[in-house]
């Protein structure tokens, strides 16, 4: 599966360093849904943290959510695989966490009086929950549409850099620049994979 504009190397070099704490976790008893549950209980925790202008304690609440996140499925593979109800929540809260995220950003955006990190904020949810909205119809359709450069993944590290520099440099505008990256990448990849899934039916239909 393409990681967008993350390197496919440096997502398979974490899935390799967090192999030996997800078989200890997995081992302790400590079940995936469990990861799952908690790392989107912390993300929402730094979307609201993020609203209130607190970017240091956001991005450590965001961090650490966001590694629950990757590591969940390690913990599910290493208990012996995962769940159809592990697959369900792990889409679920992916989409709570973005929308407390985004939705936290635009809120601060408005509170300020910052106009453009509200809209920024806002059209960075609506493309963030179309990405994904598209692949799963797609798949409901049996074809498959990982394609596209602003993936999860990446709009995660865009933002966790976006986060870090906002909380070092104490400059919202930093953070601004990132929403707006992921956002267009959100965009781009929404519309990259519209046409790669149209394209995909209209053949399947023409044969």
């Amino acid at each position: 599966m393409s990681h967008g504009v993350v390197p496919d190397r440096l997502a398979r070099t974490t899935r390799t360093a967090i192999a030996p704490l997800a078989r200890r976790l997995a081992a302790a008893g400590v079940t995936a849904n469990a990861v799952t549950a908690a790392g989107g209980t912390l993300t929402v925790i730094g979307g609201a943290l993020i609203a209130v202008d607190r970017p240091q304690a956001a991005l450590v609440a965001v961090l650490v959510g966001t590694a629950c996140d990757t590591l969940d499925g390690a913990v599910a593979r290493a208990g012996g695989g995962g769940t159809r109800l592990g697959a369900f929540l792990d889409s679920v809260i992916d989409r709570v966490a973005d929308a407390a995220i985004f939705g936290g950003t635009a809120a601060l955006g408005a509170s300020l009086g910052f106009g453009l990190l509200f809209w920024t904020g806002l059209i960075a949810l609506i493309a963030s929950s179309l990405v994904p909205y598209v692949r799963a119809k797609a798949e409901s359709l049996g074809v498959s549409a990982t394609v596209g450069p602003g993936p999860r993944e990446a709009r995660i590290v865009i933002l966790i850099i976006g986060l870090f520099a906002w909380a070092a440099f104490g400059e919202n505008e930093l953070y601004l620049a990132a929403v707006a990256v992921l956002a267009v990448l959100a965009i781009v990849t929404f519309i990259q994979r519209v046409v790669h899934v149209a394209a995909r039916l209209d053949a399947k239909e023409g044969t």
